[in-house]
């Protein structure tokens, strides 16, 4: 063997030495916290969290992406992010789970041969959602304006009905991922949907209404038809964007899919009676 192969080996023997000391655990009762020298685009190392019950060992983030440890959430609300994250979850067979008013990513097996497989595959799922949430999609105004209007509009929900019934920001079902509805409300089967539509200029506030006509245009073709009771699109027309004259037709359009009229923000009481 030549002394240059030689010493290629020995550096490669230096490299995996280095990157295999970086990493680090810290036991947390029955958990253990396994940190890995993998970093997010915002210097954040990503820590995954193992746990096993019964059979199966249970690999989570901890919470951390939804609790904002790594300084950024994903922004489902944004169509194009909700694209990139999907790919990811999908590639990577990644579950959630709501426990406690905390949502967890995971992923499980009963192997233990397999456990080093999942633990590379949450840690580069967790990276690449967090780093993606990173890139602007839309220019902060806009950004702010739907952030902002979510936020009102699902203060207002939750001020008359009962907080175990309603999941905002949630998708219709892991087989309509791409399809998500800012509050769904839960009556034994039945369900009840809401989408918010804002925009901070007349083109924003457009693709909103479009989205949220081609998502209950899904739901009303998907095997839920026949649960749901209710379709409710709520716009913000105290927003920037809303130019009725501008937006008729797209209304309309929406109002088709709905089978009922959209409520104002202006007129918001109107939800009461609707979902009560």
């Amino acid at each position: 063997m030549s002394s240059s192969m030689n010493n290629n080996i020995e550096i490669f023997k230096t490299v995996k030495e280095e990157f295999c000391s970086l990493w680090a655990y810290k036991e947390r009762g029955e958990t253990l916290e396994i940190i890995t020298p993998l970093s997010t685009t915002n210097s954040k190392l990503v820590s995954v969290f193992l746990t096993k019950r019964g059979d199966n060992y249970i690999i989570t983030d901890g919470g951390w992406i939804e609790n904002g440890e790594y300084g950024l959430k994903p922004d489902l609300e944004d169509e194009l992010y909700l694209r990139i994250y999907n790919h990811y979850s999908q590639y990577y067979n990644i579950e959630t789970l709501v426990h406690r008013g905390s949502k967890y990513y995971y992923k499980s097996i009963n192997d233990v041969s397999l456990i080093s497989s999942i633990v590379y595959d949450l840690a580069h799922f967790m990276i690449s959602i967090v780093s993606t949430s990173q890139i602007q999609f839309y220019d902060e105004k806009e950004k702010s304006e739907r952030k902002l209007f979510n936020m009102e509009a699902n203060s207002f929900l939750t001020s008359f009905l009962h907080k175990d019934k309603v999941l905002f920001n949630k998708e219709l079902s892991q087989e309509y991922k791409n399809v998500r509805f800012n509050a769904i409300i839960t009556d034994g089967a039945k369900l009840k949907l809401i989408r918010y539509v804002t925009g901070s200029a007349t083109s924003y506030f457009s693709n909103s209404l479009t989205k949220a006509t081609v998502d209950f245009e899904i739901a009303n073709n998907s095997v839920f038809k026949d649960v749901i009771t209710e379709r409710v699109a709520l716009i913000n027309d105290t927003a920037a964007g809303f130019v009725e004259n501008n937006l008729f037709l797209y209304i309309k359009a929406l109002e088709d899919h709905t089978h009922r009229e959209v409520v104002r923000w202006s007129n918001r009481d109107n939800l009461i009676k609707i979902l009560q």
